[in-house]
């Protein structure tokens, strides 16, 4: 299902794509005028495939073409970009080779294909990450939880941008099928979130989602 959401680019998706963009790209400014390294990062562990089947470019392609067009950027930018599908990790990393002007960041940009889990959790825990922005729009919610999150962000000037399906969240509550990636994402919230949820309406339930999901995210706000 995740190839079929790119056989065509919505308007939807564009936009998402153009939000991810402008704020990396108004993040990075800030950051290299006040940073410890040489160094800024962008990581996408949930990247796709790169274009969508009409050639329209996803977010990884955008963030490249920028960064290749303004020489500072070239010179510092670090791009980690995942996708668990082969198929997927195969097209970004061909439409990576393709761009023109790609031989002008510093860094090669690394495409791996993996799937999300506790392994690459634990690898970044145990990095110290220079200015990073993590990525976080996963189809669906398998890989995802609150010990990766924080293990990306946990060092200075490190961001994420993080993109909330509802509606999936909402049915996969409720689907002891994967009870075990919705206690990952909402860790020791999970079991609490069910019983407040028990009885509400629409919006009162959708209210509480959002509202327990930014304190798991955001546990010290």
């Amino acid at each position: 299902m995740a190839q079929a959401f790119f056989d065509e680019s919505t308007e939807q998706s564009q936009i998402k794509a153009k939000i991810v963009s402008d704020y990396f790209f108004a993040w990075a400014k800030i950051i290299t005028h006040v940073q410890r390294s040489d160094r800024i990062a962008y990581i996408d562990l949930f990247a796709g495939p790169g274009r969508y089947k009409d050639g329209t470019m996803s977010t990884p392609l955008l963030i490249l073409q920028r960064g290749i067009r303004d020489p500072i950027i070239a010179r510092r930018l670090v791009t980690l970009f995942n996708d668990g599908d082969s198929n997927s990790s195969r097209s970004l990393e061909a439409a990576i080779k393709s761009l023109s002007g790609i031989d002008k960041l510093k860094y090669p940009p690394r495409v791996m294909n993996q799937e999300i889990g506790t392994e690459i959790v634990k690898r970044f825990e145990e990095m110290r990450l220079v200015p990073t922005l993590f990525f976080v729009d996963p189809w669906g919610y398998k890989g995802l939880s609150l010990q990766l999150v924080n293990a990306v962000v946990k060092d200075w000037a490190c961001e994420c941008v993080f993109f909330f399906n509802y509606n999936r969240i909402n049915a996969g509550l409720g689907n002891d099928a994967v009870r075990e990636h919705m206690n990952a994402l909402f860790g020791e919230h999970a079991d609490e979130l069910r019983q407040e949820l028990e009885g509400l309406d629409p919006s009162a339930r959708e209210l509480t989602i959002v509202e327990r999901l930014s304190t798991a995210l955001n546990p010290d706000s």
